[in-house]
């Protein structure tokens, strides 16, 4: 009888609330706008440097798996400001090598009704703030040939964030991901033109406190950086998003969906002449032009590096 009653509760829902939502939370570790605001494939300095991250979320969805519950309805705020700090050196024979760490700090607010595995109806709101999911930077190479530049790296996401799953709002995935990338910058100095392609793949580990692993994700990230004058550039960010293998594990309850996605918004970047290129500020908008079984958001970004 239970079995039946969230059955009757689940078909409700699926007619009156809409399709149901890939990734675990309807959502994941990628984020756009944070794979670099300008010349992302120009190689850094020799030397050391860091920036401060500082990221905006907003987003709405019909249903998903989230914590083990069905939710509906769900609404989603994050603020995040994350510390990345990065070293370079030059290779001999060419090339620059890079290796990082970027550790976030963010809080949340959430709201969705949830079914419980006992059929129970429940509101789940809430808001929470502490220490999120470390990123780690092993291997990075730049190289160029004229005006194109190339970066190719993968960065590990580790489940250091704070989880638990009675909890309404978590910080933590509670999964391991790895996201390899490969960056390409063209770039024109007499013009001041940059054209920037950043495809990458994301590898998800299963959450084990709700056996729940997310699909395989595709991205990629698209900038068009004008300078339109020494130290100031304007322009425009778009990313395209696509899940290439289904939700998996027994708490992917509404199925293998696979979630895709794309987006368009300006940026901006400034970087004084007064302090040599030593400080660089920079800032994007995205907003979701078209979401399919992912939550549709707006994402933005603030970046303030220093140069050691």
């Amino acid at each position: 009888m239970r079995a039946r009653n969230i059955a009757i509760i689940v078909a409700f829902f699926s007619v009156y609330v809409g399709p149901a939502i890939a990734a675990e939370g309807a959502s994941s570790n990628y984020f756009p706008g944070t794979y670099g605001l300008i010349l992302p494939a120009v190689a850094p300095e020799e030397g050391s440097n860091f920036t401060s991250m500082n990221l905006y979320y907003r987003a709405t969805g019909s249903r998903s798996i989230s914590e083990g519950k069905l939710n509906f309805g769900i609404e989603v705020r994050s603020i995040v400001t994350a510390g990345q700090f990065i070293r370079a050196w030059d290779i001999p024979s060419g090339g620059t090598f890079v290796m990082g760490v970027i550790v976030p700090y963010a809080a949340a607010d959430y709201s969705s009704t949830a079914i419980t595995g006992g059929g129970a109806v429940l509101q789940r709101s809430g808001s929470n703030h502490a220490l999120g999911d470390i990123s780690f930077i092993p291997a990075s190479y730049y190289w160029s040939s004229g005006k194109f530049n190339f970066n190719v790296y993968g960065y590990i996401i580790a489940p250091t964030g704070q989880y638990d799953v009675n909890n309404d709002v978590n910080i933590g995935r509670n999964y391991w991901g790895l996201d390899t990338v490969f960056a390409m910058t063209w770039f024109n100095e007499a013009t001041g033109t940059e054209i920037s392609v950043i495809p990458g793949l994301m590898f998800n580990s299963e959450n084990k406190d709700t056996q729940y692993r997310t699909g395989t994700e595709f991205h990629v990230e698209f900038l068009l950086n004008q300078f339109v004058s020494e130290d100031l550039a304007i322009g425009l960010r778009g990313y395209a998003y696509k899940q290439l293998t289904g939700d998996s594990g027994a708490g992917a309850i509404l199925g293998d969906f696979k979630g895709s996605s794309w987006g368009i918004g300006p940026t901006i970047n400034y970087i004084p002449k007064s302090m040599g290129g030593k400080f660089v500020f920079g800032a994007s908008y995205v907003a979701d032009v078209s979401a399919t079984n992912r939550m549709k958001a707006g994402y933005g970004v603030i970046n303030l590096t220093w140069v050691f």
